[in-house]
């Protein structure tokens, strides 16, 4: 196994900063063998469980900052909330989904960023309708999603999943038709539907 890369070391010590020690992490390091992509070595999703004063289990990849995507100067990290606690295996099963999102933008030589939406990803496990997901900045003025470190920025994407109907909303009208929709029928980010 390569040893993390300078950003991803850095990524890694300011979530720490952030969020103190997660309750557990999780390394996928079997990336699809096709030498003609360049995928990170290796994807961390760590897992931060609820606490009494912050009632949300968050999960966030380390590793996918560590090979630039194509077209974009900037990096990326993928975040997901929810407003639960979760048991151990629904946690599994979206570590692996966060896994493998992770590897998208290389595997097809595009790009991830805020505001984009995904169609039909599939199964989002925990989840019974979305089935595309939209990629969030901060939910909060000044919140936190972007880092710079080691001379390049890398930006955090919070992944919301959606119904196909609400991405397609987001393609035919615009992301803030979107968020509008998903305000006006008090649609939270965080609870799974």
């Amino acid at each position: 196994m390569k040893k993390p890369t300078e950003i991803v070391k850095s990524v890694y010590h300011e979530h720490i900063a952030k969020f103190g020690e997660p309750s557990r992490s999780y390394r996928y390091e079997n990336t699809p063998s096709n030498e003609s992509i360049v995928y990170p070595s290796h994807v961390d999703v760590m897992v931060w469980d609820p606490e009494e004063d912050f009632l949300m289990t968050t999960l966030c990849t380390i590793g996918m900052s560590a090979q630039p995507m194509n077209g974009v100067d900037y990096r990326v990290e993928l975040h997901m909330s929810i407003a639960e606690e979760m048991d151990e295996e629904l946690v599994g099963e979206l570590t692996v989904f966060l896994a493998n999102l992770s590897l998208y933008p290389f595997m097809y030589s595009t790009f991830f960023d805020w505001w984009h939406t995904l169609p039909n990803v599939g199964n989002i496990p925990g989840y019974s309708e979305p089935r595309s997901l939209l990629l969030h900045p901060a939910f909060v003025k000044d919140g936190w999603d972007l880092m710079c470190t080691a001379g390049t920025h890398v930006k955090i994407l919070n992944v919301i999943p959606i119904t196909n109907d609400e991405q397609t909303l987001s393609k035919e009208k615009g992301v803030e038709a979107l968020i509008n929709y998903l305000f006006e029928n008090e649609i939270s980010y965080f609870d799974r539907r």
